[in-house]
């Protein structure tokens, strides 16, 4: 893609005036990156305290980096600046990049994505389209799988416009896809899944592009470690007769390029009565 220096983006992408460019030097210095995924439900509007809370348990988690949806320029700058964190996008999305490490260049796409230079690696932020969500096509409305899959359409052109500005660099992708994984809906897992075997498009399309899932190439035993991010808020939906919300992963931390090395991932939060957000966070630490 067509990477700029963050100055040169002007109002439809921007950075805090206290960001500094950072040199190759201290960008490479550091061994290991740790990155989490975080949707903070509305900028934490929906939780008492939630700006507050949402910083104490950033703080909490260890970890360096954080891919943030459901976010804006405010909620954003706040986070880094309770964090003490000088590096951070305003990407007037509602994907945004907080970081304790500097930030050496960055970049948007349209509205789904936003990307930071850490480290020497590209991080991107990313959010896909929410309508209309696979599992409740599955499980509430017993589609079939041709159905399902039509419906998955805007997502996988979203991941196959990403994956093709994202290029062959180096790169971490976080985010909330909005949808399961392909790895999680299978014949072994079928009976927690509304006995659906369900090829998900969306990540299919980023491993087609080369994209490693840190999450479960870390837990590979889908049934032992489901990973769970969607939603430790809502065990039933009061939409559908309060039936039981189908509970999945449809958050994740992927990878590609270079020497990049998932050493541990794991999902995080959510257990908690005043966790800030509707769905549980993803962290991945990774050797550089």
């Amino acid at each position: 893609m067509n990477r700029r220096l963050i100055m040169a983006l002007g109002a439809a992408f921007a950075l805090s005036a206290a960001v500094t460019v950072a040199t190759a030097s201290t960008a490479e210095a550091d061994e290991t990156l740790t990155v989490m995924s975080l949707n903070t439900w509305h900028g934490g509007s929906q939780v008492t305290d939630g700006v507050n809370t949402t910083v104490q348990e950033i703080d909490a988690s260890g970890a360096e980096v954080v891919a943030l949806q459901e976010t804006d320029k405010a909620v954003t700058q706040q986070l880094a600046e309770k964090l003490g964190w000088k590096y951070y996008t305003q990407s007037g999305l509602d994907v945004d990049i907080i970081s304790s490490q500097p930030i050496e260049k960055a970049d948007s796409m349209s509205d789904t994505a936003v990307a930071a230079k850490i480290k020497g690696v590209w991080v991107y932020s990313i959010h896909l389209g929410h309508t209309k969500y696979g599992p409740y096509n599955a499980c509430f409305d017993h589609d079939s799988n041709e159905t399902i899959y039509a419906d998955e359409t805007e997502r996988k052109e979203q991941t196959e416009a990403i994956v093709k500005w994202a290029g062959s660099s180096p790169a971490i992708i976080a985010g909330d896809l909005n949808t399961p994984s392909h790895m999680d809906w299978t014949e072994k897992t079928k009976a927690k899944h509304c006995d659906s075997v369900v090829e998900w498009p969306a990540t299919k399309a980023f491993a087609n592009g080369g994209y490693r899932d840190s999450y479960r190439e870390v837990n590979p035993d889908e049934a032992a470690s489901p990973g769970d991010t969607w939603s430790p808020k809502f065990p039933t939906n009061s939409d559908h007769g309060d039936r039981p919300e189908p509970q999945d992963r449809i958050d994740y931390i992927l990878y590609k390029g270079g020497s990049l090395d998932a050493t541990s991932s794991k999902v995080y939060g959510g257990d908690k009565e005043n966790w800030p957000s509707d769905h549980r966070a993803v962290i991945t630490e990774f050797n550089l």
